[in-house]
């Protein structure tokens, strides 16, 4: 784990650099600036998108999105992000992409938890095909 922490303060420097030198300080206005920055992919890009200039142009997909969303059946078992992200955007309603993020990382650390979920807690086992008794 040692090698995660050093690797992000690494790509938090070099952000930091550019931030600076091409952005004046601020963060790019796009996706596909956001992730030209070090360390920045997709996930982060989207929610920076959101929280940065209130645009919602996309579904930030981290672990939680991503299991959940297998889970409920939203998706057809993707096993990369990314399928999971065009997945969603292709049928959940724009006015909602915000929201997907922080309501799915919440049940994903609280109930719908990667290992030994805790169904029979959910609010939502009666509709989750993946919910057990």
């Amino acid at each position: 784990m040692e090698g995660f922490y050093r690797r992000k303060a690494v790509y938090m420097k070099k952000t930091a650099e550019v931030l600076m030198t091409k952005y004046g300080g601020d963060i790019p206005r796009n996706v596909k600036e956001l992730c030209m920055l070090p360390g920045v992919g997709p996930k982060m890009a989207y929610l920076c998108m959101q929280t940065a200039w209130g645009k919602s142009v996309g579904i930030g997909v981290d672990v939680h999105v991503h299991r959940i969303s297998n889970r409920l059946g939203w998706v057809k078992q993707t096993k990369d992000p990314e399928k999971t992200r065009k997945t969603l955007e292709s049928w959940l309603p724009k006015e909602h992409w915000a929201e997907i993020n922080p309501l799915f990382v919440g049940l994903g650390q609280t109930i719908c938890r990667a290992r030994k979920p805790l169904c029979n807690e959910c609010k939502l086992k009666d509709l989750c095909p993946s919910a057990e008794s």
